[in-house]
């Protein structure tokens, strides 16, 4: 569906045009939702929107600027750092009492596996080894949010990924999306406007929609490796 036949399909069914039912109201009706529906995505498959930023380290440089979308949710962060790779954890800068100029970094983490922090929009890494030229040596597992709608004039499918660090919003949650947005304005009048019986019936068919997506790859496996004590050392 495109904003265009979005816009269409909500109007339709609430009998308005675009004087009685503007497009700034129906786009900020419609973005609530996206982040609403993505979130629940994210809860049936939490890879669902999941993105991977590749980059190059760079002799002498600890900190990398990425757009804010990828660091809101980080999922996994691998660095090659002396010839070697590391999953780097996220360490606060507040509890580490350290200096941030390059002897203090390596002085703090000798003896230590990298890791990193975030400040602003920059990720700094944490290692007692300086940093190196790598091709393709930092590489971030992120989740990103679909991307908000603007334009309803638009053509494109709003299922297409726009760019490197976008997503669209999936093709299955599209009715769902006009259905939300059309309950928002019935509730909105002055005089509420009754539900239909699919309307009414929104939180279910969303529950629905989100079984269809839940464990997509049946033959995912999964490990554990537990810290187990079973008192024999005792």
């Amino acid at each position: 569906m495109t904003p265009v036949e979005l816009a269409k399909l909500v109007r339709l069914r609430t009998k308005t045009n675009s004087t009685t039912f503007l497009d700034a109201d129906i786009l900020s009706y419609a973005n609530i939702h996206i982040d609403d529906i993505a979130a629940e995505i994210i809860k049936a498959n939490e890879n669902y929107f999941g993105f991977e930023d590749i980059r190059n380290l760079e002799a002498g440089k600890r900190r990398y600027a990425l757009p804010p979308e990828l660091l809101s949710q980080i999922k996994y962060l691998q660095a090659k750092i002396n010839d070697e790779w590391y999953v780097l954890k996220e360490k606060d800068i507040s509890f580490l009492n350290i200096a941030t100029d390059e002897t203090s970094i390596q002085d703090a983490w000798s003896g230590k596996d990298p890791a990193f922090m975030i400040f602003g929009n920059e990720i700094i890494i944490l290692s007692e080894d300086a940093i190196e030229n790598v091709t393709d040596g930092l590489k971030l597992w992120s989740i990103v949010y679909p991307k908000h709608l603007t334009d309803l004039s638009i053509t494109t499918d709003i299922s297409t990924r726009l760019s490197p660090i976008t997503c669209g919003f999936p093709r299955q949650f599209h009715e769902l999306l006009a259905t939300a947005i059309v309950i928002d304005w019935k509730g909105s009048q002055d005089k509420p406007r009754a539900l239909t019986a699919k309307e009414s019936n929104y939180m279910n068919d969303l529950a629905l929609k989100m079984d269809s997506i839940k464990e997509m790859n049946l033959d995912r496996e999964t490990e554990s490796n537990p810290a187990y004590d079973d008192g024999s050392n005792y």
